[in-house]
Order: structure tokens, then sequence, then C-alpha cells
């Protein structure tokens, strides 16, 4: 079995979603054998299948799953539904403006090995090619907020992403990092650099105030919802109704 997932939310981004699958080919053969790759289709006017159809990936253990709704950032969903399906020990959250070079993909391999602890491990990002983030942070390196490798175990006992937040932008990686404080250790591991492309980045309106007042709300009452996966889905050939999905 493959030892990590990759969970890759796609939104539209058609050309850098073909980067993100070349990227992955070019992996070295012994290395990309132990990734289990997903692309979840959060309803693209192109699905993804479409988009890779003319790129070989038959090197790849490849499955794509598309949302049937499309929800205003729902990325907390795809989320959840990534690790509802991952079938490996071990996950990767993958956002599309962020690639991870084939160098790192043995690193992350190796930050597995024989690891009892319950950590998530969260990475530097490459931003020197981006003008707009350098203003901010000269050095040309920011940590991402969401990309992390965690078990899925974890994931789940931190209580998965808050889908309440879906229908407007933005806390989905401060909440989910929030809950995840007593339940395990986070790690930065800034020697470790993925690969950061401007125009991945979807094109959404980036108001926050709606879902930071609710997250304070949250906090102060302890009402995290457990209501996941909200949305009728499939994988490819395979349809899902959301009412009759058992997540465990």
């Amino acid at each position: 079995m493959s030892k990590i997932t990759v969970c890759l939310s796609y939104y539209n981004q058609v050309e850098v979603l073909k980067q993100q699958v070349l990227s992955w080919l070019v992996f070295p053969r012994n290395i990309v054998k132990q990734y289990t790759f997903f692309i979840m289709d959060d309803c693209s006017k192109i699905p993804a299948e479409e988009v890779l159809k003319n790129i070989n990936t038959s090197r790849l253990d490849l499955h794509i799953y598309r949302v049937e709704e499309d929800l205003y950032c729902n990325i907390a969903g795809v989320r959840n539904l990534g690790a509802m399906e991952c079938e490996t020990e071990w996950m990767i959250i993958l956002d599309m403006d962020t690639f991870i070079p084939p160098v790192m993909s043995a690193q992350l391999l190796q930050l597995t090995q024989n690891n009892k602890s319950r950590v998530a491990y969260k990475f530097n990002r490459d931003i020197s090619n981006d003008s707009s983030m350098l203003q901010k942070n000269p050095s040309g390196f920011k940590p991402h907020p969401a990309v992390c490798l965690i078990r899925k175990t974890d994931y789940w006992d931190i209580g998965g992403c808050e889908e309440d937040l879906v229908g407007n932008y933005g806390m989905t990686d401060p909440s989910f990092w929030y809950k995840a404080k007593d339940k395990v250790k986070i790690e930065i591991k800034e020697n470790l650099y993925l690969k950061h492309k401007e125009e991945g980045a979807a094109d959404i309106v980036r108001d926050t105030s709606v879902n930071r007042r609710l997250i304070v709300e949250k906090k102060k009452n302890n009402s995290w919802s457990t209501d996941y996966i909200r949305f009728k889905w499939r994988k490819v050939n395979t349809y899902i109704d959301a009412n009759n999905i058992k997540l465990f």
C-alpha cells in the first residue's frame, strides 16, 4: 500500500492542474509508487478528467473525485471528502498554488518512517516569484497556512474542517489549527520548501468578515460542527448521495 495520499483541491485552475500532475510524474520512480494522488474537483467548469485527457497518468495511483454542487468556498467540504476517502495512514493537504518538488517527495516519506508521534508537519514555501507576497516577506519564504502532512486518524480526531464556514470565504485554516492545538504537535519544517505558483490561487472574493464572526461564536460556545460532506459527489463512474454516506 502507498504510504501518503496527496489530497489536491481543484477549482477552475485548468493550466495549473496540468502542471500539478506533470510535477507528480517526475517524482523518482521508486518514490512515486509510495504515493496515492487524489484530485478533489470542487465542481469546476471544466472537469478534472477532461483537463487531463491528453496526459498519460498511468504511472500514478490517481483518483478523481467530483463535487456535484457548486457551493461557494467549499474548501472545508472538499478537504473532509479527501480525508474520508483516504486509505493510507498519512495524507498531505495540498492547495493548487503549492507544488511538491521531486526532492521533497522523498523527504515527506522520511518524516513518516517509524513515526509514532501525534504530529502535523507544516512547511515553508518559496515565494520568490510572487512580487505581492515578497513585499511582506522579503526573505522569499513563508510557511503555508494550509498545506500539512498529517495522519488521517489525527485529522478526524481534530474534528476535520469546519463545514459551517462553507458559503463564505476564510477561516478554514485558522479554525482547524485552533482545534488541533490540544490534539497534535504542530511542527514547521522550515528546511523543506514547497514551490509556490501565484496563478494557482482561486479567483474569489476574499472577505473573511462573516466567517470571522462565526468562529468567534464557535470558540466561545465550543460549538464545532460534525456534520460532514453536505453535498453530492462522485468518484469517476460512481455516484454518491450525500444523504447515504457512512463515514466510519
